[in-house]
């Protein structure tokens, strides 16, 4: 994918640094298309991308040319039944409906343009990744979140940094109201992503961006660093890796770099956000549902929707 706008995370005072901007030669497409025959489906998805201001075309097959739509929307049997044709698009694709229990959608997602899953097209998840996707505006966890949020901020530059960080989160959750379950996975997941952030980072560099804010429904959180070493294989064979050993991982090597513990981070969110600059930014957004529990007393857990944005 081509994305045109990469910006740093806001932070307190100057207004942020602008790392690159890249002018195109004609004006962003807006226009999408939606693969389902599923009624339903074509209801919500169009619902979703409209409120991204995008036009939407309904097709039942997989399009030839997909070069002027800013994305591709596919069911779960539109992708079953595309299979490795959807690695040829010239658009981002976002499956819908589908989960990464099935072993054909991460084989799909080890590499671009299969890059976004959202389990439930109902959720507003649909529209904001839309959204990014057409505008190229792809930094930020204000998006996930109602307008006018307040967010905290803190540059972690040394353990003694992240251990203080990790207990000023904690006790902002807390004072939120966030529930115990939720707190639990909070603390393993920012812990997980500082350490990754600051491991990756060599001595005299050390530097890691963490950001947190929350409105009614979600509890966000997002790591930065300047390196932008995760790339979208990193992230899904991960993903796998979060399957295959159900909590109970097996030995990496430091080799593997940013993407170390990715397979706890996912075990513990909803939604997991990857935004790239390669070599010059990484974001990892994290979403957890501030649900109350359901009849059986359980909150619902692991990543239902998970997206990796590259921007160029």
């Amino acid at each position: 994918m081509r994305l045109a706008i990469v910006a740093v995370p806001p932070q307190k005072g100057p207004a942020p640094a602008v790392l690159g901007v890249l002018r195109w030669p004609a004006m962003r497409p807006r226009r999408a298309i939606c693969v389902s025959r599923d009624e339903g489906v074509r209801r919500v998805v169009g619902e979703a991308l409209a409120s991204a201001g995008l036009t939407v075309e309904h097709v039942d097959s997989i399009p030839d040319d997909t070069r002027d739509v800013a994305l591709v929307v596919v069911d779960r049997a539109t992708r079953q039944a595309a299979g490795t044709a959807l690695c040829a698009m010239a658009a981002p694709v976002v499956v819908v409906g589908d989960d990464l229990d099935d072993d054909g959608l991460i084989t799909l997602m080890l590499e671009a343009p299969v890059s976004h899953l959202v389990h439930d097209p109902r959720d507003r998840d649909l529209g904001i990744t839309s959204e990014k996707l057409a505008t190229g505006d792809v930094f930020g966890l204000e998006k996930y979140l109602a307008p006018g949020t307040k967010v905290g901020e803190r540059v972690i530059r040394s353990e003694a940094d992240k251990r203080h960080a990790v207990d000023e989160v904690i006790a902002w959750a807390e004072a939120i109201g966030a529930r115990k379950p939720v707190i639990h996975r909070l603390t393993s997941v920012v812990d997980e992503l500082l350490m990754n952030a600051l491991r990756d980072s060599t001595d005299g560099h050390r530097r890691a961006i963490l950001r947190w804010a929350s409105d009614d429904g979600t509890l966000a959180i997002s790591v930065g660093d300047p390196f932008g070493a995760l790339e979208q294989r990193d992230v899904i064979d991960h993903v796998r890796r979060a399957r295959n050993e159900r909590g109970r991982p097996q030995p990496i090597s430091e080799s593997e770099g940013a993407g170390l513990g990715l397979y706890l981070v996912l075990a513990n969110v909803a939604s997991l956000i990857v935004n790239v600059a390669p070599g010059r930014e990484t974001e990892v957004v994290c979403l957890f549902d501030l649900a109350k529990p359901n009849h059986k007393g359980a909150i619902p857990s692991g990543v239902r929707s998970l997206h990796v944005f590259a921007a160029s």
